[in-house]
């Protein structure tokens, strides 16, 4: 028998439209919690058996009305899971102002604007968790994936801090870092001018695509969210996937200089350009 605390507990999910956020979701509803998922285009997604809302991380006015339409249904909002987020491809020399800033906009920026929304709203009831899914791609510098890292890892950091701050308010923050995992996360990549054109790019790319194929399943993902999600004093990270802690421990162990070196041999990347490349 489900308790009652727990099925009165709601949940925001942004990012909920497919892949690890869809199979969250779903687990988190059977687990008893209200759950409301979001997604930038109704129309373009099934209907889901948790509540879908319309919602743009980057517009301001987007996420202040989802915000609201929640506290009118359920004058509440206990846990906010973000998960909204894509992945951005192609050497780093190759990608304009514009578009590492829009990669930032989504995956960085749009945590701070739901993270802005709801505190306050926590703060008041004096209770609340806060969920931000990064990857463990936030401690490496992988190449031809140099924006997604980067933003990862900006992430990880402000987690860490919001973290501290929020402990005052009894607000519990972490961060959830999966390793390469078994969802369709390569149909929304985008990729830097110039990619079409770059041979090494392309490897690389079809070698992270081919380990994500071959990864931890979503559900083992999801579970993870839920043990956050559950736990009284939730730990700061949670990692998953045998890749994250084979990687964590040499990451550990070894000097960077290694992981460099690691990173290059596993995606192929040469240490001189070709000739007319």
């Amino acid at each position: 028998m489900k308790s009652k605390k727990k099925s009165e507990e709601v949940v925001l999910f942004t990012g909920a439209s497919g892949g690890i956020g869809t199979v969250t979701a779903e687990l988190l509803l059977s687990k008893g919690y209200k759950v409301y998922g979001t997604t930038r285009n109704l129309n373009s997604v099934p209907k889901t058996p948790y509540n879908q809302l319309q919602l743009d991380v980057t517009e301001e006015d987007s996420v202040k009305e989802c915000v609201l339409e929640v506290m009118n249904k359920e004058g509440r909002i206990d846990i906010l899971i973000n998960n909204a987020g894509y992945a951005l491809c192609g050497a780093l020399k190759d990608q304009s102002i514009d578009l590492l800033r829009d990669n930032f906009e989504t995956n960085f920026f749009g945590v701070h604007r739901m993270v802005r929304e709801v505190v306050p709203i926590m703060i008041k009831q004096n209770k609340g968790k806060i969920i931000n899914v990064g990857s463990f791609g936030g401690r490496l510098g992988l190449p031809f994936q140099g924006s997604y890292c980067s933003v990862k890892a900006a992430l990880a950091i402000y987690t860490d801090a919001l973290k501290i701050e929020l402990l005052r308010d009894n607000i519990k923050v972490s961060l959830v870092e999966p390793g390469d995992t078994q969802t369709d996360f390569n149909a929304g990549r985008k990729y830097s001018e110039g990619f079409e054109n770059d041979p090494d790019a392309q490897r690389a790319v079809k070698i992270m695509h081919k380990a994500e194929q071959k990864g931890t399943k979503p559900e083992k993902v999801a579970k993870t969210i839920l043990r956050a999600v559950k736990a009284k004093r939730p730990k700061p990270r949670y990692t998953r996937g045998f890749d994250t802690k084979f990687f964590g421990t040499l990451q550990r162990l070894m000097p960077y200089t290694i992981h460099s070196l690691l990173a290059r041999l596993y995606y192929s990347v040469p240490k001189r350009r070709k000739e007319g490349k």
